[in-house]
């Protein structure tokens, strides 16, 4: 080799500089055991969608409501009087639901999927028609052809038949459609949902009128209600432990414990993008349905997206590796090739393989145990080897037992993991800084173009 490359070979600033470039050229491998997980996640969501189409879906109930159908009489140019029908909703000036949920998990292969039963006892009070929400003088009401409404997302999911109680007699409902109810003018029932309505007469409408209901559904994941209504109120038990309460509102009272969760709503009418009361002609926001809320059976964050979260810290380990070898290099004034560098970050990579490999058949925990002693083992025997001592070898195991240590803590830790991470990191460096405070780097470049001592 000649001088000039003895002197480039030799020098601190291109040694930690090839060093850098070797750490971004190991996101390579990184990034393929990233595609590794994605596809693993499409088949994990597969999976689920296979069971949820067997059992039922996402649970969104929305009701009943009550529809009075009513004509008025309308004259054109030529004196001719035509009769026009269409249809007014009533929304009940209460409503309450209690839901005692039953949940379960189901298995489809390696993958898991949350569901449940759920009983839910449904009763508040219709009010009296407004004639003043028909925009026409003397419409004639048809309360004998009352009917009501109720809207449940995934109908598959209805395990009985359900029926309505109102005026001391019961009613059966029966399938239906959006068209049934609102003429495919309105959208606040959903397109294309299926509906189940129930006829109820006996003047319907004329007076104030309590009804009851039961729901006995089955479900996945989510089980919501849309407050439509003056007031709502929902009540929901499980014993599920670990809720997870979404939508426009969240509960005003919750107790969660190991042995499952209780949760009180009371919600008011005014957001929830439909009046109390109106026609079939009126314009109901489409989005009724966005103030929904309830529940998520929450399943803690699968080992799909924890792996993909750690594998964002795949710099950080394959650095701080790179940099303990670095540092060792410099301090003990050996000469260690790139190759090495990068076979020692292959086994850094490879612990994220070996992470999603063993999680799909013992849990994230046991994984990441096994991944990242295997990794650790593989490196600190390769250091043994390479750096001609045991003691390097014990360094590195220790170093590599901190960093895995650090990463899962911070994983595990949701509310902390960016502060636990932040902080590891400034300790990590505040350490290298400390141990690196009287290395004269000059004199270090110098030793490295010694040849190497046997």
């Amino acid at each position: 080799m000649s001088a000039f490359g003895e002197k480039l070979a030799g020098s601190v600033s291109v040694k930690a500089a090839i060093v850098g470039v070797l750490v971004l050229v190991m996101l390579i491998p990184v990034a393929m055991v990233e595609g590794v997980v994605w596809d693993r996640q499409n088949v994990h969501n597969y999976a689920r969608q296979d069971i949820t189409a067997s059992w039922g879906g996402p649970q969104r109930v929305i009701g009943p409501v009550l529809v009075i159908p009513y004509s008025t009489r309308h004259e054109d140019a030529d004196g001719q009087w035509s009769v026009r029908r269409s249809r007014l909703f009533v929304l009940p000036s209460e409503l309450r639901y209690e839901a005692d949920v039953d949940p379960d998990v189901l298995h489809r292969g390696l993958h898991k999927v949350a569901i449940y039963r759920a009983i839910v006892d449904v009763s508040g009070v219709f009010p009296a028609a407004d004639l003043s929400r028909i925009e026409h003088d003397n419409p004639e009401l048809h309360y004998d052809e009352a009917f009501v409404v109720a809207d449940v997302s995934d109908t598959r999911g209805i395990a009985e038949t359900p029926a309505i109680q109102i005026h001391d007699s019961s009613s059966v409902f029966e399938p239906g459609g959006s068209a049934l109810i609102t003429g495919g003018a309105n959208t606040a029932f959903g397109s294309g949902l299926r509906i189940i309505r129930a006829p109820v007469g006996d003047a319907l409408g004329e007076v104030e009128t309590s009804f009851t209901m039961r729901l006995s559904l089955k479900g996945s994941d989510e089980l919501t209600f849309v407050p439509f209504a003056d007031t709502t109120q929902v009540v929901m038990r499980s014993d599920w432990a670990d809720p997870g309460f979404f939508g426009q509102y969240l509960p005003d009272s919750r107790d969660i414990s190991d042995s499952g969760f209780d949760a009180a709503w009371q919600v008011s009418g005014l957001g929830r993008g439909a009046p109390s009361q109106w026609t079939g002609r009126s314009n109901v926001s489409p989005d009724a349905q966005a103030s929904a809320f309830g529940v998520r059976l929450y399943i803690p964050v699968s080992m799909y997206q924890v792996t993909l979260r750690a594998a964002n810290y795949a710099v950080l380990i394959i650095g701080l590796t790179f940099v303990a070898w670095f540092l060792t290099e410099m301090l003990t004034e050996l000469r260690l090739h790139p190759l090495q560098y990068v076979l020692v970050g292959f086994a850094n990579a490879l612990f994220y393989l070996l992470l999603i490999s063993f999680a799909e058949h013992v849990g994230f925990g046991l994984a990441y145990l096994i991944s990242s002693a295997a990794s650790t083992s593989l490196i600190a025997g390769y250091s043994s080897a390479v750096l001609g001592a045991r003691k390097f070898g014990l360094l590195m195991a220790a170093v590599l037992t901190g960093i895995y240590g650090l990463l899962y803590i911070t994983l595990n830790a949701e509310t902390f993991a960016l502060l636990g991470g932040a902080i590891g990191l400034w300790v990590t460096l505040a350490l290298i800084m400390y141990l690196t405070r009287r290395i004269d780097w000059y004199k270090q470049g110098a030793a490295l173009t010694q040849p190497r001592a046997e």
